[in-house]
């Protein structure tokens, strides 16, 4: 698969798939803008890009977002030398394991300002006219959360179901444009954020591996399936999740 004459914008590029996905694309030969709140963590990630790459220093829960992600768009274009982009994937997100004892509006709103609204608001950029080439490709990471509930990660689990419904008539809208629109997927990965809810419940690492038949997975994996669907070879595909999970929801 090669992507040498693309160029993709990756949002939250700094994260365990972003990063990953970030020397995926590379390595098969695609120019990257990779954005991320963390302008040490991107300066470091692009140590690693051997292509051409266009920083972009942003918060997805500032409330100019969709003007800075405008802005920033345009100047990567004239930086990168590139009329229009040939997609992008949306890898932010945050996971916190919360009880409904402890949800309150200000978690929530959180919580889907990150999953949800910072990847529509990316993908209503993204799609523009200003922006969209001719036939392109949007990748929104979900989760397993969506399909099957979890103790502690139902607002979790609520902001990713939103996401692929919202993807699915997204889908019918930006079709006639060029633009495809897919999610995917993952279950339980070995990412800094997941570490996180491990070290804050026991057990969960021992849970999380027996459920998941093929046992946890990695970035990597969730990349390679993100890669596949920005690729001219899934042309014919729109609107539909890719779950990548170790068979845990089979």
């Amino acid at each position: 698969m090669t992507l040498s004459n693309k160029t993709f914008v990756i949002m939250g590029a700094t994260s365990g798939i972003g990063n990953a996905l970030a020397e995926k694309l590379s390595f098969d030969g695609a120019s990257l803008v990779l954005c991320g709140r963390n302008a040490a963590m991107l300066s470091s990630l692009a140590g690693k890009i051997q292509t051409k790459k266009r920083l972009i220093n942003i918060d997805v829960t500032s409330p100019s977002f969709e003007e800075d992600f405008n802005r920033e768009l345009a100047l990567a274009s004239d930086d990168l030398s590139v009329e229009r982009f040939d997609g992008g994937v949306y890898c932010s997100g945050i996971a916190p394991i919360m009880p409904l004892r402890g949800i309150n509006k200000k978690t929530i709103n959180n919580i889907f300002e990150v999953n949800y609204t910072g990847a529509i608001l990316f993908s209503k950029v993204l799609a523009s006219k200003s922006f969209r080439a001719n036939q392109s490709s949007l990748v929104l990471i979900s989760s397993v959360s969506a399909h099957a509930g979890e103790k502690g990660l139902g607002a979790y689990g609520a902001s990713k179901a939103a996401l692929e419904a919202s993807a699915q008539a997204f889908a019918r809208e930006l079709a006639p444009f060029g633009v495809r629109i897919n999610c995917v997927s993952p279950g339980w990965l070995d990412t800094n954020m997941n570490k996180e809810n491990i070290l804050a419940v026991n057990g969960l690492e021992e849970k999380m591996k027996e459920a998941h038949p093929l046992g946890l997975g990695s970035a990597v994996d969730v990349a390679s399936a993100a890669a596949f669907l920005l690729s001219d070879e899934a042309k014919w595909i729109t609107g539909t999740t890719v779950i990548v999970d170790g068979g845990f929801l089979s």
